[in-house]
């Protein structure tokens, strides 16, 4: 009986951690790779250098292993994770909630947090001390959220002739912005391959296992749900 019942416990675990798992792949979407014009990496930290870093980390072993012949970085800020950020002023912030680019709500927080120097231009040097040539690096440097990050890109791409991209971003993240990347590129035939980054911490088989992880995934479901019902995405 109690082998019985050890055996039914190990099986419901390994069901849950399927399910988990699942739900994790889900988020942290992978395509095969397939050769395209650019791989383009979003900056972003959530407040650990890990994550950044590890985006630029998979951007650069991409273009090194020959997926595409540019790098495309992305974002004005990220969220400070040094001792020497440069925020963003609040004059800054309060116009661009004038212009419908931000929302009113998220001045307080982002006059705290959002650090330029941990933008695309932080990238791209990153990028360079790993051994990508500069004129193999393009920069889009003054997005402040998903959405722009879609939108600015999309200059680049039409300015180049790209018609494909490797889309890196967190793993947590990649869902949601591949969904509005998606949204933004559509009417110009844009083709997307996601490969999230490898941030260290999080992980389609164990990212559950952390309260903190749970809680972005349960972030990112709601917000998705949220813009879709807007029709963003």
């Amino acid at each position: 009986m109690i082998t019985f019942l050890i055996s039914a416990l190990v099986l419901l675990l390994m069901v849950l951690w399927f399910v988990f798992y699942l739900l994790g792949r889900q988020f942290a979407l992978r395509d095969p790779l397939q050769k395209a014009d650019a791989i383009v990496v979003l900056a972003g930290t959530r407040g650990k250098m890990e994550f950044l870093d590890g985006k630029i980390r998979t951007a650069v072993e991409l273009y090194h292993r020959g997926w595409a012949p540019y790098i495309i970085c992305s974002g004005k800020f990220s969220a400070k994770a040094t001792e020497n950020p440069r925020l963003i002023p609040l004059e800054e912030l309060q116009e661009a909630a004038r212009k419908g680019r931000i929302q009113q709500s998220e001045i307080e927080k982002a006059a705290k947090i959002w650090d330029t120097n941990l933008g695309a231009r932080y990238m791209r040097e990153k990028v360079l001390a790993m051994g990508v040539p500069s004129e193999r690096i393009l920069i889009e440097d003054e997005s402040l959220h998903t959405r722009e990050n879609a939108e600015f890109v999309l200059n680049i791409l039409r300015e180049h002739n790209f018609s494909r991209i490797i889309l890196v971003t967190s793993p947590f993240h990649q869902l949601r912005t591949y969904l509005t990347f998606s949204k933004v590129f559509r009417p110009y035939s844009i083709k997307i391959i996601n490969y999230h980054a490898d941030t260290g911490e999080w992980h389609p088989a164990t990212w559950f296992l952390s309260k903190v992880n749970r809680d972005l995934v349960k972030g990112e479901n709601q917000r998705i749900q949220r813009y879709r019902a807007r029709g963003e995405l």
